[in-house]
């Protein structure tokens, strides 16, 4: 080796190597991030999914109990207060028997 090789320090080859050290670990800096947001992106998504399910029987209860109160006040409007829809035709028994 020649006398200027020994004396810089930062020759060409430590410089490639230093950078090439530095940018493997920021890669895996980036790497290990990157899945932990992934991990805690898939545990948001399982909450959500469940959210998603209870809000979906939430409605089918909900909806079944507007249909069963639309058909109890259909029934309670025939039967009491002698309504009918208007293209039906209602007979009425006089005969008096049951």
């Amino acid at each position: 080796m020649s006398r200027k090789e020994r004396a810089n320090p930062f020759s060409i080859n430590s410089l490639l190597k230093f950078a090439c050290i530095f940018l493997g670990i920021l890669l895996v800096i980036y790497f290990v991030k990157t899945q932990l947001d992934m991990i805690e992106m898939q545990e948001q998504l399982v909450e959500m999914q469940q959210q998603v399910e209870l809000q979906r029987l939430r409605n089918k209860d909900a909806e079944l109990s507007l249909r069963e109160d639309d058909e109890t006040m259909e029934r309670a409007a025939r039967e009491k207060l002698d309504y009918a829809h208007p293209d039906e035709r209602i007979f009425v028994d006089i005969s008096g028997t049951n």
